[in-house]
């Protein structure tokens, strides 16, 4: 009987690794999810609204931990441990996630969008869809929805105002380690510094970099505000996120289940957006509580310096992508 007990137990581990519907009496599916984000930055609340939803949806069949601030390791280890199975789920930039399918560095090229809404109908449209099925192909990995916004980078600097690309001559400015972040910046006219994030406040601190560009909520969350003086609404990025799974893992589950992941994460998603336009106008103006000084750049010459970045990228992605990616309406 013991033995018989301890292949059960094995099989029941099993089942719940590859997905396997449990039935009456077992334990659930538990899911782990892994993103780098701080513990206050709104993005947790909408995986806090994903996890929620999915445990009430399935009867509490499935339940999703969270791993917040990179406790599971990096953009790129999550990546990993998605494509190779040995995590379920994660959470990713659209740029870091370019690198198992160059396309997806497309969406977070200098001011690749008319506003939010038009990313929305690329990233939930028939485009997005060729691309989901594409990264399941291709990387063993599947988008349960790119349409979580992220917010509008924007620069911020410690040493001087920025007002216009020139201004930036000589300026450190961290950027993530991709590379069309990396081109945005270096077109922008700064010193490119790719770096983790985790990093980022001693390098601002020591003085390592002179400046970095996130979102408002991100300064206000991550406290640069201790360390950096301005704050430039370039906006020359609006970055959506991509939520994963591997692949393997979710075709073991039943297609009830499958669906709830799938329509729980747009849900999550809209929620998300919601929370990050709104943050972004408080935070600026917690930004000014905290001492921050907020400039008004001018937008339209940090767009020239930057309209040609998506070329040095483009030879990587199907022919007349970019394009495409402009004439969606």
């Amino acid at each position: 009987m013991r033995y018989v007990s301890a292949v059960s137990v094995a099989i029941f581990v099993l089942a719940a690794l590859f997905g396997a519907t449990p039935v009456a009496g077992q334990q659930p599916i538990m899911i782990k999810l892994g993103n780098v984000h701080e513990v206050d930055e709104p993005i947790q609340a909408a995986h806090k609204r994903f996890a929620e939803l999915v445990a009430k949806r399935t009867n509490n069949q499935i339940q999703v931990q969270i791993f917040p601030a990179s406790q599971l390791g990096t953009e790129q280890e999550l990546l990993e441990g998605v494509q190779m199975g040995s995590l379920h789920m994660s959470e990713n930039s659209t740029a870091a996630v370019g690198r198992f399918l160059p396309e997806l560095e497309a969406f977070t090229a200098p001011y690749a969008w008319r506003n939010v809404d038009h990313m929305l109908k690329v990233a939930r449209g028939p485009i997005g869809q060729e691309l989901i099925e594409r990264l399941v192909k291709a990387r063993g990995m599947r988008i349960l929805d790119l349409g979580w916004l992220y917010g509008h980078r924007d620069l911020t600097t410690k040493g001087k105002p920025i007002y216009k690309p020139a201004d930036l001559r000589g300026v450190k400015i961290r950027t993530m380690p991709t590379q069309v972040t990396l081109e945005t910046i270096r077109a922008m006219g700064a010193n490119a510094v790719p770096m983790d994030w985790k990093e980022v406040y001693l390098g601002l601190q020591t003085g390592m970099i002179d400046g970095q560009e996130t979102p408002p909520s991100i300064i206000y969350s991550a406290k640069l505000f201790e360390v950096q003086k301005f704050v430039m609404l370039t906006e020359h990025i609006t970055q959506n996120q991509i939520v994963l799974i591997n692949e393997k893992f979710y075709q073991g589950l039943s297609p009830e289940f499958q669906r709830i992941l799938q329509e729980t994460a747009v849900e999550a998603g809209n929620y998300m957006n919601e929370l990050v336009l709104k943050a972004e106008k408080d935070d600026l103006e917690r930004l000014k509580a905290k001492g921050m000084t907020v400039i008004q750049p001018d937008v339209e010459a940090f767009r020239q310096a930057t309209k040609e970045v998506y070329k040095k990228l483009a030879d990587k992605w199907q022919p007349n992508f970019w394009q495409r990616l402009q004439d969606a309406k």
